[in-house]
């Protein structure tokens, strides 16, 4: 989704503009996923997930994923095996847990193919970040910049202009836990489920991280508190 492509406005026009932009944006924007011990918010992987699945799928492979990888999002192996089933590959079988994400068939957007988004956000400066700016960033051009054929205005993307269109939309996909589809939520959810992708031992590796900090912080505390004694012990 992301490589080069994931008439004047009365005055009211354009506050109407602004406030809608507004709603499409989450505010405070958090990811359980950042920081040195953040982990995978696995209702918003499974939600993202829907998303992708639903929406950009059809143009974006995940090449390095298998349907059965689903599982460590909190899937059931039977909801793992619909999953899959539901999918039918180029040769007209339906997937098995143990397919490769199905590739889309080849799309060519103003010269630029679609890039797969096994590890976008790793590949992203900015990360979860970037991949939610991105999708949340398409809009107008601003006066004086002038969009390529094909191309479509993002703040958030190096130059502007992108050839892939604007995706997301409100309800674009129904969650199956109630959660309002807005096209903030969808960008947020699709962002973190990518990132699960990208690391999917993020979770682990940070969770083994906090341990070792606080075992190390224990190890100091012990031997401060033996140097103490036997500091008072020989005097």
């Amino acid at each position: 989704m992301m490589r080069r492509f994931f008439a004047p406005l009365l005055a009211a026009g354009l506050l109407a503009g602004a406030a809608a932009h507004a709603e499409d944006t989450l505010s405070p924007l958090k990811f359980q996923s950042e920081g040195a011990f953040g982990s995978i918010d696995l209702a918003a992987a499974q939600r993202g997930f829907a998303v992708y699945q639903g929406v950009c799928a059809s143009c974006h492979g995940m090449g390095a994923l298998h349907y059965r990888d689903l599982q460590a999002l909190g899937f059931t192996a039977e909801q793992v095996a619909g999953i899959a089933a539901s999918v039918k590959l180029a040769d007209g079988s339906a997937a098995t847990p143990d397919s490769h994400f199905k590739e889309p068939a080849p799309v060519n957007m103003g010269g630029a193919t679609p890039p797969d988004l096994s590890s976008i956000v790793a590949q992203r400066p900015g990360g979860t970040r970037y991949i939610y700016n991105f999708l949340t960033g398409f809009g107008p051009a601003p006066a004086g910049i002038t969009l390529l054929p094909g191309h479509n205005y993002n703040a958030a993307f190096p130059g502007g202009q992108v050839s892939m269109p604007d995706v997301l939309r409100d309800n674009a996909v129904t969650y199956a836990d109630g959660t309002k589809a807005t096209k903030a939520q969808e960008a947020a959810d699709v962002a973190e489920f990518l990132t699960w992708a990208s690391d999917p031992n993020l979770s682990a590796r940070h969770a083994v991280g906090l341990r070792a900090v606080i075992f190390f912080a224990f190890l100091t505390i012990v031997a401060v508190l033996t140097k103490r004694r036997i500091w008072r012990q020989e005097g």
